[in-house]
């Protein structure tokens, strides 16, 4: 009696998996090429079109309006804040930020008026 090597066949959908004798294997098994998809169809250039696509590329404006007294703004993020004090001869000023709540002491030239 000859004995008969089984393999794993592994080419149904879903997680089903099952045990074929080798030479059943070898007689359906043909080299298929495999699948690709077809390439996006081409689109002419934005240039051609006359038209752009997403965002404007000039920079948005920034508008900021005027300040309540008592108030700055942080020159690096545009953090606004109420002065709560100023030491000149330290050039620092101490600021409470309405964002987040917190307390800090700033240099003067880290914040503005506009």
């Amino acid at each position: 009696m000859a004995r008969k090597t089984w393999v794993l066949d592994t080419e149904t959908k879903g997680t089903g998996a099952n045990m074929v004798p080798l030479e059943k294997v070898l007689e359906t098994a043909e080299p298929t090429p495999p699948r690709r998809r077809p390439p996006p169809p081409a689109e002419p250039r934005l240039a051609e079109r006359g038209e752009r696509r997403g965002r404007a590329t000039a920079p948005a404006e920034k508008s900021a309006t005027p300040l309540p007294p008592g108030h700055v703004r942080k020159r690096a993020t545009g953090e606004i804040g109420k002065v709560l004090a100023v030491d000149a001869t330290a050039g620092t000023t101490t600021v409470r930020w309405l964002r987040r709540g917190a307390t800090s002491t700033v240099p003067l030239a880290s914040v503005s008026r506009r």
